[in-house]
C-alpha cells in the first residue's frame, strides 16, 4: 500500500516534470525512479525532524543526523529494506537516542579513543556496498575509503576542539552509528550480502 502510493506519487511528479525534461524509454524510468527516492527521502526527513521539534531537540538531531551522513556519504553501508523500518530505524537513532541523552557528554579523551576505533575500521571496510548497489572498482572503493577515513579525521578535529561535552557526544554518535552499517558483522547479523561487486567483476574477469 505504502509502495503503491509512493510509486503513483512520483510517477504524477514524473509526468509533469517530463512535459519539460522530454524523455522517455529508460531516462523517463530513471527520471521516476528519482522521484520515488526524492519522495521517500524527503517525507522521512520530515517526520524526524517534525518529532525532533516536537521534542524541542531539532539541534541535537541536526548534529547527530550530520555527523552521520557525512561519513556515509563515502563509506556507504546497509539501508533499511523499506521506507517504513528506514524511518523508525532512524527516529530511535537520531531522536531517541539524543532525547534519552540529554545533558550527557564525553571527554576528548574518550572522543579520541572512539573515533580512533572508527577510523580503523573505515580504513579496513569502508566503502560497504549492498547488492542493490554494488561498488564495482578498486579504484572507486579507494577513493571513497580515502575520503571516509579523511572526513572522519576532520569529524574528530572538529569534536576535539568543541568546548561542549555534549555535542562532542553527538557528533561521535553520529559517526558511530554510520560505522556500525559498514561492519561485516552487522551484515552478518542482519543476513545481508556483503561485497557483493565481486559478483560483478568476476563475471567481467571470465
Amino acid at each position: 500500500m505504502e509502495n503503491e502510493l509512493i510509486r503513483k506519487s512520483a510517477l504524477g511528479f514524473a509526468i509533469r516534470l517530463n512535459r519539460y525534461a522530454g524523455k522517455d524509454g529508460l531516462g523517463f524510468k530513471k527520471m521516476v525512479l528519482g522521484m520515488e527516492v526524492l519522495i521517500i527521502n524527503v517525507t522521512k526527513l520530515i517526520i524526524i525532524y517534525l518529532l525532533a521539534a516536537i521534542l524541542g531537540l531539532i539541534l541535537h538531531t541536526a548534529i547527530i543526523h550530520l555527523a552521520y551522513v557525512a561519513i556515509k556519504r563515502f563509506s556507504f553501508g546497509l539501508h533499511a529494506l523499506n521506507s517504513t523500518v528506514c524511518t523508525i530505524v532512524s527516529c530511535t537513532l537520531f531522536v531517541a537516542v539524543p532525547w534519552g541523552l540529554q545533558g550527557v557528554g564525553i571527554s576528548n579523551t574518550i572522543a579520541l579513543a572512539i573515533f580512533t576505533v572508527i577510523i580503523s575500521c573505515l580504513y579496513k571496510y569502508a566503502p560497504a556496498d549492498t547488492k542493490a548497489r554494488p561498488l564495482v572498482g578498486k579504484t572507486l572503493r579507494a577513493k571513497l575509503r580515502t575520503k571516509a577515513v579523511t572526513c572522519s579525521i576532520i569529524l574528530l578535529i572538529i569534536t576535539l576542539m568543541i568546548p561542549s561535552n555534549e555535542i562532542k557526544l553527538l557528533i561521535t554518535l553520529g559517526a558511530v552509528f554510520q560505522c556500525v552499517s559498514i561492519l561485516p558483522i552487522t551484515y552478518k547479523i542482519l543476513k545481508r550480502s556483503e561485497r557483493n561487486y565481486e559478483t560483478y567483476e568476476q563475471v567481467d574477469q571470465a
